[in-house]
């Protein structure tokens, strides 16, 4: 795919497998992933539009007539490339929405054993896919009704959030943003636990409980709002994930137990359409998981506030560091595009980091919780 440079082949395909897909008879399949990248997508192709070089350019503000010295032109040659560009990565993304899609959770599993996934992850992502489908089952369906309703298949029209179905807590929420500048992490943790329980109920007789309860916690925290975020500020999943990995690592003996529970959580993701850059999502999720591994390991407290925001800082930047990394491949090869690209995107990186640091006051009160237990 990334090997074709025409524009009306690449539209042509994507078109062709966006019809593929609204053949597919599977509940689970979403083109929300489309709307999600939509800010990246438009900034590669401005970045082309407006940084290209070559004689084919419509200057829209003259040098000679401002007290500058530069002019801002827009490139069509610039246009056309920017087109084929961020359409090689919706063409990507598309394809490999419809290949999962067309597959049953069992079969997408059998295809990630036969080229390397282990066996105790396939049997714990089995039985994770079996427990989430029951869960659905038994509330009702787990979406977010219109609206603002709950529940029903996401077809509930109330007014208010639906309740954690597995929490006694009161709903006086605490937001994702209130972790962020106040430190406040309210009945979060209380709530983590709560489900990471619940979790671990399901795997009482595996040996990989700890791994496998983390990941369907991690999971969980996708259909059910245990902490609200904003929907302008990516990343403020992080205020949860981190710490059930790192609460995961520190319960668990295997040697790389952040790798294994970052893998599954990426494949389930994958697997149920959430995320924005389809199979890339898994390779995200497995190197945070390998940078808590390591990080973990150093001769400091776990408990260590400082410590823990530092590594969900690090973690955060590893997240949007793959977006930048797939930038780097869309853009032009010079180093202005790459650093006009930064710039740009320099909001959606502050907040990947910024609530990875928030994770760490979450992080602390959950490991704190767990060495009472």
């Amino acid at each position: 795919m990334f090997f074709l440079n025409n524009l009306l082949l690449i539209g042509s395909i994507i078109v062709f497998h966006i019809i593929l897909y609204f053949f597919i008879e599977n509940k689970k399949k979403s083109l929300k992933f489309i709307w999600k990248i939509k800010w990246f997508l438009i900034i590669i192709f401005l970045i082309h539009a407006f940084t290209s070089d070559n004689d084919n350019t419509t200057v829209l503000f003259p040098q000679e007539n401002w007290n500058w010295d530069w002019a801002l032109a827009l490139s069509l040659d610039g246009m056309e490339t920017g087109g084929i560009m961020a359409g090689k990565l919706l063409a990507m993304l598309t394809i490999t929405q419809v290949v999962r899609f067309s597959m049953k959770d069992n079969e997408f599993v059998q295809g990630l054993s036969s080229v390397g996934l282990s066996n105790s992850s396939a049997e714990i992502i089995d039985q994770i896919i079996e427990v989430v489908a029951t869960e659905k089952k038994e509330n009702g369906g787990g979406g977010s009704g219109k609206g603002r309703g709950g529940g029903g298949g996401g077809k509930g029209k109330g007014k208010g959030n639906k309740k954690d179905q597995n929490s006694t807590e009161p709903q006086n929420e605490v937001k994702a943003v209130d972790v962020l500048l106040k430190g406040n992490v309210g009945s979060i943790p209380k709530k983590l636990v709560n489900r990471l329980e619940f979790s671990s109920k399901k795997f009482k007789n595996n040996e990989n409980a700890s791994i496998a309860s983390s990941a369907l916690a991690i999971t969980l925290i996708r259909m059910v709002k245990i902490a609200p975020g904003l929907p302008l500020a990516p990343g403020h999943k992080s205020v949860l994930v981190f710490p059930v990995i790192i609460y995961g690592i520190n319960k668990s003996k295997n040697r790389f137990a952040g790798l294994q529970i970052g893998s599954i959580s990426g494949i389930l993701h994958f697997s149920m359409g959430f995320g924005k850059f389809g199979p890339l999502g898994i390779l995200e999720f497995s190197i945070v998981g390998v940078i808590i591994d390591l990080l973990l390991r150093l001769p400091i407290k776990k408990t260590n506030l400082s410590f823990l925001m530092g590594i969900g800082a690090i973690c955060g930047l590893t997240r949007i560091s793959i977006e930048i990394l797939i930038a780097y491949l869309l853009l032009p090869k010079d180093d202005d595009s790459t650093y006009v690209f930064i710039i740009a995107y320099l909001p959606f990186i502050i907040s990947q980091v910024a609530f990875g640091i928030a994770s760490g006051f979450v992080s602390r009160a959950l490991l704190k919780v767990q060495i009472d237990e």
